[in-house]
């Protein structure tokens, strides 16, 4: 906690026990000062009725026991249902709280977002992304630390800690938590993996099936880091974004690049340019990476997100 000592800190509370105590441990572990500037922050999705109007009242009520400051944020469920018309409504869900955390660290000044996952959202982010299909970059999960927005940094401190112990610590110090029964329903994928897949698994092979998949993980990250420098440096040579907000490669810098690395550097080019990647699937990918390192020299193709690849020569532009 030193080196958050002095700053904004955000805490997303849902009052589920992870987020309870994530926030009883930051509180209880700095000064009167550094406590008044942490904020809990609550977002009430009014997906569940009066249990939803409950959980924000515990959250509001344990923050001022605890000394910290306390935001809430209502949703609308209509606006969530048309959001989760592509994404689901778990995913809809997820992408309007973040928005309203961004709105938050941006009234507050905020200089670190706090979230509660832990070992166990590790375990099944994994085997979620494995079963759904993934590259080495899906196979990281869930990052403890990155840059979120400009100036602000995601922490995620529980990581390390599996849900049990997490319940052994609120146990140990008589503190409540809210149960969502939504949690329970096997209606959507993560719950499925939760309450059934990792069981069976584990109930097969034992608690190696977490260890390995955590390990999994970490080695993933590891190849990640090293497949980013190479694509940073690729991508410093062989990529020239112009004005009109086109991307031109530069296709003699990439002959000789394995295509997978081909295909990182199109993520990255996606992401320089802040366009959608939800609908480029693996597939689109290699289909991309493929028409970049081809020997045709005038190729067009349209790909999702309404972004258009043309071959021309010793270069491959790309616009929207």
């Amino acid at each position: 906690m030193a080196a958050w000592a002095g700053r904004v800190i955000l805490i997303g509370v849902s009052g589920g026990a992870d987020s309870v105590a994530l926030l009883r441990l930051m509180a209880e572990a700095v000064d009167d000062n550094s406590r008044s500037r942490m904020w809990a922050i609550h977002v009430n999705h009014r997906l569940r009725g009066e249990a939803s109007d409950g959980d924000l009242a515990f959250v509001r009520e344990l923050s001022g026991t605890l000394g910290v400051n306390f935001r809430s944020f209502c949703l609308y469920p209509a606006q969530l249902e048309q959001q989760s018309a592509g994404l689901g409504i778990e995913a809809a869900a997820r992408e309007a709280r973040y928005a309203v955390f961004e709105e938050a660290a941006h009234e507050v000044e905020a200089r670190y977002l706090v979230t509660a996952h832990h070992q166990d959202d590790q375990v099944e982010t994994v085997l979620h992304r494995i079963l759904r299909g993934t590259g080495v970059a899906g196979l990281r999960g869930i990052a403890s630390a990155r840059q979120w927005l400009p100036g602000v940094g995601l922490v995620r401190p529980m990581l390390p800690f599996t849900r049990t112990e997490i319940i052994d610590y609120l146990q140990s110090c008589d503190q409540d938590w809210r149960e969502d029964a939504s949690n329970q329903t096997l209606e959507f994928t993560r719950n499925k993996i939760r309450q059934q897949t990792l069981p069976s698994l584990r109930e097969d092979f034992g608690s190696q099936v977490d260890t390995s998949l955590v390990r999994l993980a970490e080695q993933a990250r590891q190849c990640q880091e090293v497949i980013d420098d190479l694509v940073n440096d690729l991508y410093e040579t062989a990529v020239w974004p112009e004005g009109d907000g086109s991307v031109r490669v530069d296709l003699r810098k990439i002959r000789r690049q394995r295509t997978y690395l081909v295909q990182e550097l199109m993520v990255r080019i996606w992401t320089e340019r802040n366009w959608s990647r939800q609908d480029m699937s693996q597939v689109a990918w290699q289909k991309l990476a493929q028409l970049a390192m081809s020997s045709q020299q005038a190729t067009t193709d349209m790909l999702p997100g309404a972004i258009r690849a043309l071959r021309d020569g010793d270069f491959l532009i790309l616009q929207r």
